[in-house]
């Protein structure tokens, strides 16, 4: 009789001995952004008034025609707009993470499995590079019964 299939997509949490929390798994995007902000400062409200956005003349308008007109524009924006972005946003989601997992699949990209330590008071990190799904989701299992038996796990032989 044939064993199931498990299908583990998440991260492992163990518990070393020495009672360091330990994160075990895929880590998706090879590559780490470093975003600066600090490019983006020159782009402010003056810049906007400056171009032609500035407030829109509501000076016909009565005081029940205007709390209308507020009440309507906040409906929009707290309800109307986020439910289009959130549709949105959830499609495009989903497109790039199809894309993204058949490109890693396809260019034969190698895995980078990662064990970072959880604790406040250690930053460990160790890395491995694996071809194949099946390999990666194999060596996460081993790296985390190796920190949870308190054993070394970069000692060991990439799985085959």
């Amino acid at each position: 009789m044939r064993a199931g299939i498990s299908l583990q997509l998440g991260p492992r949490h163990v518990v070393s001995p020495d009672r360091v929390e330990w994160t075990v798994g895929r880590r998706w995007v090879s590559r780490r952004f470093d975003w600066n902000w600090r490019r983006y400062r020159g782009v402010g409200s003056d810049g906007l008034i400056e171009a032609g956005f500035g407030a829109p003349d509501f000076s016909g308008l009565d005081f029940g025609q205007g709390l209308l007109l507020v009440a309507g524009v906040l409906a929009v924006i707290l309800v109307l707009i986020p439910l289009l972005f959130f549709g949105v946003e959830l499609i495009v989601f989903g497109v790039l993470v199809a894309v993204g997992l058949m490109a890693r699949v396809i260019s034969g990209k190698p895995w980078v499995v990662e064990a970072r330590a959880s604790t406040p008071h250690r930053s460990d990190r160790l890395e491995w590079q694996v071809r194949g799904w099946r390999k990666s989701g194999r060596l996460i299992g081993q790296v985390a019964s190796d920190l949870a038996a308190g054993r070394d796990p970069t000692r060991h032989q990439l799985p085959e």
